[in-house]
């Protein structure tokens, strides 16, 4: 009976340590099954400090299971071989739903408006990126270069502005300052950006009621354009930004499919 006793006892044991290898903090994929990046489990601030004890930038992408364009970047874009290996090298990367408590929290903090909006973190905890758009890998492997690339130094610039002009040296200043720039208009040039088509309407306030009700549903820039066609102007609803037809494509299947909106790429 004693030996029966014993051997109950070893495999609650057992048990319980499984259940706390579970829930312990650290790199797994479980958050997201499509994506080939390990991201972070655990806290925001465990995670950032993670990333402050191994040298490493922090990536945070702020995302909701319902937003449309941040499932495509996890089938897409967080699927690429040359992101996942920048992931690995210079990043810790995390995930921030902002339907769970922790995330409805860090989303008032930071003012995140629009999914799916990542920021980055240098080395020393600092913000010194906040991208508001659905990035294809090519746009996100520029970005991750280049703050790899500039990891050892805090960037003169609030987020999402021109870079400022508080030097510790005025030479190094510039130069960060002229890269920033020649980076920020390198992604100009190269995306020639495609959208989903997701209604037409002969009168504008028909567009905006219909902006108004998607916007209920989606928390991406929608953008409404005037098109002059046949003597009759219409106003088209746009959705989401892509850098190729096939992108673009890719995201009017998923509205299509998950959402029920008939779109085409525009």
């Amino acid at each position: 009976m004693k030996n029966i006793m014993k051997i109950l006892l070893v495999m609650v044991a057992i048990a319980n340590t499984n259940t706390g290898v579970c829930a312990t903090e650290g790199p797994y994929n479980m958050t997201d099954p499509t994506s080939n990046i390990k991201f972070y489990i655990g806290s925001f601030n465990s995670a950032k400090v993670k990333a402050q004890g191994e040298g490493k930038l922090f990536f945070v992408d702020f995302y909701a299971s319902w937003c449309t364009p941040c499932k495509w970047m996890e089938e897409s874009t967080f699927r690429d071989e040359e992101v996942v290996k920048l992931m690995e090298e210079s990043y810790v990367p995390y995930k921030v739903d902002i339907d769970k408590a922790e995330g409805f929290e860090l989303k008032k903090k930071f003012g995140v408006r629009l999914l799916p909006t990542i920021l980055i973190f240098n080395k020393k905890g600092e913000l010194v990126e906040r991208v508001e758009e659905t990035l294809d890998a090519k746009k996100l492997r520029s970005l991750l270069t280049f703050h790899a690339g500039n990891n050892t130094t805090v960037l003169p610039h609030r987020p999402n502005t021109s870079p400022s002009s508080q030097p510790q040296d005025s030479q190094e200043t510039e130069e960060l300052a002229e890269l920033y720039k020649n980076y920020k208009e390198k992604l100009s040039r190269e995306s020639k950006t495609f959208n989903a088509q997701i209604g037409m309407f002969p009168d504008y306030r028909e567009a905006y009621a219909y902006v108004n009700t998607i916007r209920k549903q989606f928390l991406e820039p929608i953008l409404v354009i005037a098109d002059y066609k046949e003597g009759t102007t219409y106003y088209k609803v746009l959705l989401g930004q892509f850098g190729s037809i096939e992108e673009a494509n890719s995201f009017c299947k998923i509205l299509i499919h998950d959402h029920d909106i008939n779109a085409i790429v525009h």
